[in-house]
């Protein structure tokens, strides 16, 4: 049942009818809390080793429907539990149709600032509240998330120490010669998903002629947010800090 709420969740199309919102909802569900405008939070808890990990998840494109992003902020607050951690939900630029992460270099030049700007003051605040800092900080971006998210990882704009990349990934940006650290990205190849899987292929390719610290896995599933992605690429996330970056082939689902 409960693969099922998370697939139909994380659907990447807008509806083509999506209007705007008739009805006012609060912008976060019941499942997380608000943080600052059109941005959510969830504690997930600490695992037995006592690492605090944020995750910082870029969604897929919420429509205008009031409410659609609950289902998306509900699946991700499962995970958060399940994987303990602290969960972070920024909301990307609002478009025409409704929220959508820039997907072009005109785009990030229009909202980029803005976007990290919020990241970075939302985890400050995660931080006074716990009374901690966080042990390490990665991010999962899913479908228009994802094309961004590994823009990010590659242009090194983030400092993070990880990315989970699944249902989508750009493979055409190349690191400046003065970019910073390689954060370590674990690719999720939805191999049942025709829009996006060879852009995903795409993307681990990319990687590895960088040799970039990479993980690259693919499975038959379709346009979703897959557990055993989030799983594994948690896991793998967690063992590369301090550790040296360890890398597989597609299709490795070790």
């Amino acid at each position: 049942m409960r693969k099922a709420v998370f697939a139909a969740a994380l659907l990447f199309a807008i509806p083509a009818d999506a209007k705007e919102p008739q009805v006012a909802k609060p912008w976060c569900s019941p499942d997380v809390s608000e943080l600052s405008d059109h941005t959510c939070w969830f504690d997930g808890g600490t695992p037995s080793d006592g690492r605090r990990t944020l995750v910082i998840y870029m969604h897929g494109a919420y429509a205008a429907t009031p409410g659609f992003q609950h289902l998306q902020q509900k699946a991700l607050s499962i995970q958060a539990k399940q994987h303990h951690f602290t969960l972070l939900l920024p909301t990307a630029p609002r478009s025409a149709g409704g929220y959508v992460w820039p997907g072009t270099a005109e785009g990030q030049k229009d909202h980029e600032a803005e976007i990290l700007a919020n990241i970075a003051e939302s985890k400050k605040e995660l931080e006074k509240r716990a009374g901690h800092k966080f042990d390490e900080t990665f991010v999962v971006g899913f479908s228009s998330g994802a094309y961004y998210a590994s823009s990010l990882a590659l242009r090194s704009a983030l400092d993070v120490d990880g990315y989970i990349i699944l249902a989508g990934g750009s493979s055409w940006v190349r690191p400046s010669a003065s970019s910073g650290k390689r954060a370590p990205v674990f690719v999720g190849v939805s191999a049942a998903d025709k829009q996006t899987r060879n852009h995903s292929r795409a993307l681990g390719g990319t990687l590895a002629a960088l040799g970039w610290p990479r993980r690259v896995e693919e499975r038959d599933v379709g346009h979703l947010v897959d557990w055993v992605f989030m799983a594994h690429g948690t896991a793998w996330l967690r063992a590369q800090k301090g550790a040296p970056s360890a890398v597989s082939v597609p299709g490795d689902d070790t």
